[in-house]
C-alpha cells in the first residue's frame, strides 16, 4: 500500500507538471466515460431492470402471434390455460387496461387503472405499502381498489386513513384497501387495481385477445421449459384461430421494442466513443513516454527493475482515468438531465423504470469499471513499452530509429479511432436520412391550428349507445358554436397518435387468406366532419352522413392505398369488405368513399404499410374519445373555454390530452430525434478525437524526422517531396481505419435497420461520401505537420543534431 501512495504521489506531480497534457486527456475520457454513463444509465433503468420485483429473472409475461406480428394481448383461453395446466408456473394472473373516471372529489380526472385477477400482486411478489392487496375472494366483487402510491399522494394528500375509504370510479363506488409502495409501477402508467374474474366460459375463448399475462416460474424451471408446455396449446388454439402461436418472454423485456433497439444502438455508439477517446489519449501516452525516454533510462540505470517502472506507468494512466470518470460523472449529470428534461411528463409516465434513471450505485459501478477499463485499454501498451526502454541506448542517444515502433503503434491506434469514427459516422448519416424521410413524408392531414384532447365516458352515465351518441352530438353542436373554432369531428384514436386499433381485412370477391396468414388494417372510428376538420381530401365518393345510423347498413371509407391495392381494375365505392365476424361469418360492410392516406401510426407502419379503415361513429360507438378541433388562431388560447363548454354538459367529464396536433406529432418522433441528435454529438466527438489522433500521429512523426527532413532539404529535395513524405505517413493509418470501418459499418447498419425510414441499411452511395469525408478529415488534419516539414531550415535542423 505504500508503495502505491507513494506511486499515486508521484503521478500527481508528474501530472500537475505536464497541466496541458493532463486537462486534454482528462476532457478527452470524460466525454467517452460521460457519454457511456449517460446511456447506460437510460439502459440500466428501462431495459436491464425496470422492475424491482422480488427474483425478476423468474417472471415472464405472455405474448401471441401470428407471421410478421406479436402482441402483448392474449385471450382468454389462454389466460385460463396458464392458470390450470402449465407446470413450469409457480402462479399466473391476467390483466387488462381500464381507463376510468375518477369524480366525487374537487375536479375529475381520467386515471389509467387496470382489471387483474386476485393474484396479480401475489405473482409479482409485492405487497402494500399500506393496507393489504387484492385477496382470492376480491375477484368475486370489482368493488374494492388498491391505489397507486402516486395517486394516493397526489390526490388524497398522503392521507394514512385513506385505506377503508370509499371513491367514485365510473360512477362507482369502490373500497379502498390498500396502497402500494412509491416504487411499484406495472404495468406502465397504473394508477390503481380493481379485482376481476376470468369469464366462466374462458376455455372457448380463443379469438378475442383483450388480456395481458403475467406468471412465475416455478423454481428451477426455466423459460425454454415454459415454451414447450405452450406450445402444447397451439392445437387446440389453432382450430379456432389459425396461425396463432403463443410463447413467454422474461419480464424485463415487457416494453416498446424499438426503444429497446435504439438504446441499445446508443450504447454502442458511445463505447465507439470511449474507444476513440482510449485510443486518442493511448496515442498521447505514448508521446508523452517518448518524451520521458530519457528519465525512465536513469531510472532503469539506478536499479528499477521493468515491473517496477511499467506500474508507475499504469498507476499515472490509472490516475487520468478516474480523473476522467471524475469529470465524465459531471457530464453524465448535466446529459441525464437535459434528456429527462426533454420527455414530457404524461410520456414518461407510461414508459416502464423511467421514474429509475440517474445516477444511482449501479451507474455510478458502472463508471468505474469503465474508467479501470479505459486503463488497461490506453495505459498498458504505453506502460510495457516504457519499461523496456534500454538505458545505455538513451544515454547514448544512439535510440533514435527505436522510435519507428511506437511510432507504428501510434499508427494502428489512428487507424482505431478513424474505424470507430467511421461506424459512427454513417449510424449517425443513416440515422439523420431516416428521420430527414419522415419529417419529409406527407402526413396526409393538416396539423396547424388543430387542438386535440380526450375524455372518457362511464357505463353508468351514459349506460347504452344511444346516449353515447347523444352526448357526443351535443358537445360537437356546442364546441362548433365557441368563437375562434372552425370545426370540430370525434375519433377515437389521433393519427399518429399514441394509440391505435387494429383490424383483419377481408375483401369479397378475394380470395380468403391461407390460415396464419392474417391481413392488418388500421382502423378509425370517426364522425361526419372528422375528414373536413383533419383536411384529408376525399378522393371518390361520399363522406359519413348522421344517416350511418345503428340501424342503417353497415358502411365504411378507405384510404387511397387500400383501394388500388385490392381494387386496381375500377370503382371501390359500392365494393364490401370486413374486418370482423360473428360466429365464424365475416360482417360485411359497403364502402362509400375513398379518401387520401394518412400517416395513421408511427412512422414506418402507417397507412403505406397496411392501408386504413375509417367507420362511422354512429354505427361503432366508442365511449374513450378524442376531438379534433380546427381554429382561427393558436390552439391552446381555447382550452378553458372548451373546457367550461363541456363543463356544462357534464361537470363530472374529466379532460386530458389537452395539446396541439403540433405536439402530438412531435411526441410520435421523440425517439428517433434523440436519436438522430445523440449519434450526431458521438459522431462529431469522435470525428474531432480521430483529427486530433492524425494530427499527433503526423506531428510526432516530423519531429521525429526533423534531421532527415533537413538532409533532403540539403541535398535538393523539393517541397513536393517532402509533402508527400509526410502525407504518406498519415494516408496508412487513415486508409486502412477508413477500410476496417466500411466493414464495420456495414454491420451496424445491419443490425439498426429497425430503426430506419425510408432509407436502406447498406446505401453504397452513402458509405461513400462518409468515407471521403473522414479522409478529407483526416488530410485537413495533417496540414499543420506539413506546414512545419516544409519550413524546415536544414542548416538548423543539421546543428541541432
Amino acid at each position: 500500500m505504500d508503495t502505491f501512495l507513494q506511486d499515486m504521489r508521484y503521478a500527481l506531480r508528474g501530472l500537475l507538471r505536464d497541466r496541458g497534457f493532463t486537462f486534454v486527456a482528462v476532457l478527452t475520457l470524460a466525454l467517452g466515460i460521460g457519454a457511456n454513463t449517460v446511456i447506460f444509465s437510460f439502459l440500466d433503468a428501462l431495459m436491464l431492470r425496470p422492475f424491482d420485483f422480488p427474483e425478476l429473472d423468474r417472471l415472464v409475461f405472455i405474448v401471441e402471434s401470428t407471421p410478421g406480428y406479436s402482441r402483448n394481448q392474449v385471450s382468454a383461453a389462454v389466460a385460463d390455460e396458464l392458470h390450470r395446466n402449465a407446470p413450469a408456473l409457480e402462479r399466473a394472473s391476467a390483466f387488462q387496461s381500464w381507463d376510468l373516471n375518477l369524480t366525487g372529489t374537487t375536479e375529475p380526472e381520467r386515471l389509467v387503472g387496470y382489471r387483474v385477477t386476485p393474484d396479480f400482486f401475489g405473482v409479482l411478489g409485492v405487497g402494500a405499502a399500506s393496507g393489504r392487496t387484492l385477496q382470492s375472494d376480491d375477484g368475486k366483487s370489482e368493488h374494492v381498489v388498491v391505489l397507486s402510491h402516486a395517486l394516493w399522494e397526489r390526490r388524497f394528500g398522503s392521507d394514512p386513513s385513506m385505506v377503508g375509504r370509499t371513491v367514485t370510479l365510473d360512477g362507482e363506488p369502490y373500497t379502498v384497501v390498500g396502497v402500494m409502495p412509491p416504487d411499484f409501477r406495472f404495468p406502465k402508467a397504473a394508477q390503481l387495481w380493481v379485482p376481476m374474474e376470468l369469464p366462466a366460459n374462458a376455455q372457448a375463448m380463443w379469438t378475442e385477445h383483450s388480456y395481458q399475462a403475467v406468471a412465475r416460474l416455478k423454481e428451477g424451471q426455466s423459460l425454454q421449459s415454459l415454451r414447450s408446455q405452450l406450445a402444447l396449446v397451439e392445437p387446440r388454439m389453432s382450430q379456432e384461430d389459425p396461425g396463432h402461436r403463443v410463447s413467454a418472454l422474461p419480464l424485463r423485456e415487457y416494453g416498446d421494442a424499438p426503444i429497446r433497439l435504439m438504446l441499445y444502438v446508443l450504447m454502442a455508439a458511445t463505447v465507439l466513443v470511449l474507444g476513440v477517446a482510449c485510443a486518442n489519449v493511448g496515442g498521447m501516452l505514448l508521446a508523452r513516454a517518448a518524451r520521458r525516454s530519457q528519465e525512465m533510462a536513469i531510472r532503469g540505470a539506478l536499479g528499477a527493475v521493468q515491473s517496477r517502472l511499467a506500474r508507475q506507468m499504469l498507476t499515472e494512466s490509472l490516475l487520468l482515468s478516474l480523473l476522467g470518470a471524475g469529470a465524465g460523472l459531471l457530464v453524465a449529470l448535466w446529459g441525464i438531465n437535459l434528456m429527462r428534461a426533454g420527455v414530457p411528463a404524461d410520456v414518461g409516465r407510461f414508459v416502464p423504470g423511467w421514474d429509475k434513471v440517474g445516477l444511482d450505485a449501479r451507474v455510478l459501478g458502472f463508471t468505474l469499471v469503465a474508467a479501470v477499463g479505459a486503463t488497461l485499454a490506453f495505459g498498458l501498451a504505453p506502460a510495457l513499452r516504457a519499461s523496456r526502454v534500454q538505458p545505455a541506448d538513451v544515454l547514448r542517444r544512439e535510440g533514435r530509429g527505436g522510435g519507428a515502433g511506437r511510432q507504428r503503434l501510434r499508427q494502428i491506434l489512428v487507424a482505431a479511432q478513424l474505424a470507430f469514427a467511421l461506424v459512427l459516422t454513417v449510424c449517425a448519416a443513416l440515422n439523420a436520412r431516416s428521420f430527414a424521410s419522415m419529417m419529409e413524408a406527407p402526413a396526409g392531414f393538416n396539423r396547424e391550428k388543430l387542438l386535440t384532447l380526450k375524455f372518457g365516458m362511464g357505463e353508468r352515465r351514459y349506460p347504452d349507445n344511444a346516449s353515447v351518441v347523444r352526448f357526443q352530438d351535443e358537445a360537437l353542436a356546442k364546441l362548433s358554436t365557441l368563437p375562434g373554432v372552425q370545426g370540430v369531428a370525434a375519433t377515437n384514436n389521433l393519427p399518429l397518435g399514441p394509440s391505435w386499433s387494429r383490424g383483419t381485412l377481408q375483401v369479397e370477391g378475394e380470395e380468403p387468406t391461407a390460415p396464419g396468414n392474417v391481413r392488418y388494417v388500421f382502423f378509425q372510428v370517426v364522425t361526419e366532419d372528422y375528414f373536413k376538420v383533419m383536411s384529408i381530401p376525399l378522393r371518390e365518393g361520399v363522406a359519413f352522413t348522421p344517416q350511418d345510423s345503428e340501424t342503417a347498413p353497415l358502411t365504411v371509407i378507405i384510404s387511397q392505398t387500400l383501394a388500388r391495392r385490392h381494387f386496381p381494375d375500377g370503382s371501390a365505392v359500392g365494393r364490401r369488405l370486413s374486418m370482423n365476424s360473428v360466429d365464424g361469418k365475416p360482417v360485411w360492410r359497403t364502402v362509400v368513399g375513398v379518401v387520401g392516406d394518412v400517416q395513421v401510426a408511427t412512422f414506418g407502419s402507417g397507412a403505406g404499410d397496411f392501408g386504413a379503415v375509417y367507420l362511422p361513429q354512429r354505427q361503432e360507438t366508442t365511449r374513450d374519445i378524442y376531438l379534433a378541433l380546427r381554429t382561427t388562431g393558436e390552439p391552446l388560447t381555447l382550452t378553458t373555454s372548451v373546457r367550461n363548454a363541456l363543463a356544462e354538459l357534464d361537470a363530472e367529464l374529466p379532460l386530458t390530452s389537452v395539446k396541439p396536433m403540433k405536439q402530438v406529432v412531435d411526441e410520435t418522433l421523440l425517439a428517433p430525434r434523440y436519436a438522430v441528435v445523440l449519434l450526431l454529438v458521438f459522431a462529431g466527438v469522435a470525428l474531432l478525437l480521430s483529427a486530433v489522433g492524425v494530427y499527433g500521429v503526423i506531428a510526432y512523426g516530423v519531429s521525429q524526422r526533423t534531421h532527415e527532413i533537413g538532409v533532403r532539404m540539403a541535398l535538393g529535395a523539393r517541397s513536393a517531396d517532402v509533402v508527400w513524405m509526410v502525407m504518406r505517413q498519415g494516408m496508412w493509418p487513415t486508409l486502412t481505419g477508413v477500410g476496417v470501418g466500411l466493414a464495420g459499418a456495414v454491420g451496424a447498419g445491419r443490425a439498426m435497420s429497425g430503426l430506419l425510414y425510408g432509407v436502406q441499411p447498406f446505401e453504397p452511395v452513402l458509405f461513400t461520401v462518409m468515407a471521403l469525408f473522414l479522409i478529407a478529415v483526416a488530410v485537413l488534419a495533417t496540414l499543420i505537420p506539413v506546414r512545419h516539414a516544409v519550413r524546415v531550415d536544414p542548416v538548423i535542423a543539421l546543428r541541432s543534431e
